[in-house]
């Protein structure tokens, strides 16, 4: 069998890590990976736990996006790895990453299925051979229950219903709300419609992203001009799910992460409740398909005696983490303890209102995004950063040693202000900078 070769010189950020082109970490190498299959069965996610002991550390992570993350592999393990995932039936998706409903085609209450676009669109991309940025994100949202109207991507294709039929509209850089219109394509012209946005992309350069491109301009390049589709936030993944005759399951690894052996335990336990199919959700979620409500409890029991959460109100669900020093060279202080830390004494800030960024390190590789509020890691501390990016100046800098108490401090003064069920984000607004400060930094 002919093995891939690692090329140490890709070793790279701002790219996506693959087989091909691994990414080095504090732990070694750090694969990422989407299988092609939507539907995967016991067998596929075993042999990734397998995998990923084998080859690597153990540590399997699911990302924000719905990807699987394997760690710790070496310039040898990883052909041994594309080996073996080739022996496995399991195949890599490659390419442009177009992101669909992790329910695409079985959920009843969505728009329409978006793969058929999703797959036209990825052969449309390859057969172009188009030089795109290697994070380009496309989201080809079809709707329903767990649709992607929350995911930011650098070009969307959202399913709309109309009188006439089903439309597409076309936008560029954000989400479903945010995202900058373009046209509105009938499903005979989306993939056509949606190339010539790739098109603009490749010309643009190698790196050029959604928000690089001037909306305005293209859009006066198409006749059907778009409104604005319906809004609804989706449900998030982890929990329960009845969607139309089918009952799911959301479970999702605390913080994203968890050990080949511990995965390994939660597919054989949920196999014997009757659970036949495993998808990859976005939230760091994985949905499980096959239970009964006879069978329901007991899988609930197992997700959480291996580590995974798997209810809709699990508050460390709200936080964003990387591998943190125990992962990353690069990692200034121990991520996952700060993250328990947040839960036990400052869990104000995490119902699911806002969103909080523990960063190892002002890459912010787990949430690039803007965070309510965001913990980073620099050469002179812990930085404090509220609204913005873990890579913005702090507003105060603290010694890792005291983090803890200062997170208690956080928890203390969210506490002592918050008015009745008032929501995290309301009393973060409310709130002056100079407070947060203040508790941070011990100075009340």
């Amino acid at each position: 069998m002919t093995r891939l070769a690692c090329d140490l010189t890709t070793l790279r950020r701002g790219a996506c890590p693959s087989i091909a082109a691994p990414m080095q970490t504090g732990d070694g190498l750090l694969v990422r990976l989407r299988p092609v299959a939507a539907a995967l069965a016991a067998k596929d996610l075993l042999a990734l736990a397998d995998l990923a002991r084998e080859n690597g550390n153990g540590l399997v992570e699911i990302t924000a996006r719905g990807n699987i993350q394997l760690r710790g592999l070496t310039a040898t393990s990883v052909p041994h790895l594309a080996e073996g995932l080739a022996a496995a039936g399991i195949v890599p998706q490659t390419g442009v990453a177009i992101e669909t409903p992790p329910l695409s085609g079985i959920d009843p209450s969505e728009i329409v299925d978006a793969t058929p676009v999703a797959a036209a669109l990825r052969q449309a991309i390859a057969g172009a051979a188009l030089i795109l940025a290697p994070k380009l994100a496309i989201v080809v949202d079809g709707g329903g229950v767990l649709s992607l109207a929350d995911m930011i991507a650098d070009v969307r294709l959202d399913a709309v219903a109309t009188n006439d039929g089903v439309f597409w509209r076309l936008s560029l850089g954000g989400d479903r709300r945010t995202a900058r219109a373009i046209a509105l394509l009938c499903p005979q012209t989306v993939v056509a419609g949606a190339m010539t946005i790739m098109a603009a992309l490749a010309t643009a350069g190698p790196a050029a992203r959604g928000r690089d491109l001037d909306a305005a301009a293209l859009a006066a390049g198409f006749d059907t001009k778009p409104g604005m589709p319906v809004f609804l936030v989706p449900s998030h993944p982890v929990g329960v799910h009845r969607i139309g005759d089918h009952l799911l399951l959301g479970v999702a690894p605390a913080y994203g992460q968890v050990h080949a052996d511990r995965l390994a335990a939660l597919v054989r336990g949920l196999s014997a409740c009757g659970v036949a199919e495993f998808r990859l959700a976005p939230h760091r979620t994985l949905l499980v398909r096959g239970l009964s409500e006879n069978t329901l409890a007991a899988a609930q029991d197992i997700a959480e005696r291996e580590g995974f959460w798997c209810t809709d109100n699990a508050p460390g669900r709200s936080i964003s983490i990387c591998a943190g020093a125990a992962g990353c060279a690069s990692a200034g202080f121990d991520t996952h303890a700060a993250a328990d830390a947040m839960v036990a004494h400052a869990a104000e800030l995490l119902d699911g209102s806002v969103d909080v960024h523990i960063s190892g390190c002002p890459k912010g590789c787990a949430h690039p995004a803007r965070a309510a509020v965001t913990l980073c890691g620099t050469a002179a501390g812990i930085g404090l950063v509220l609204d913005g990016r873990a890579g913005d100046a702090p507003l105060a800098t603290i010694p890792a040693t005291e983090l803890a108490p200062a997170i208690q401090r956080l928890g203390t003064l969210l506490r002592t202000r918050r008015a009745g069920d008032e929501k995290a984000k309301n009393l973060i607004d409310r709130t002056a900078p100079a407070t947060f400060i203040s508790a941070y930094q011990g100075q009340q």
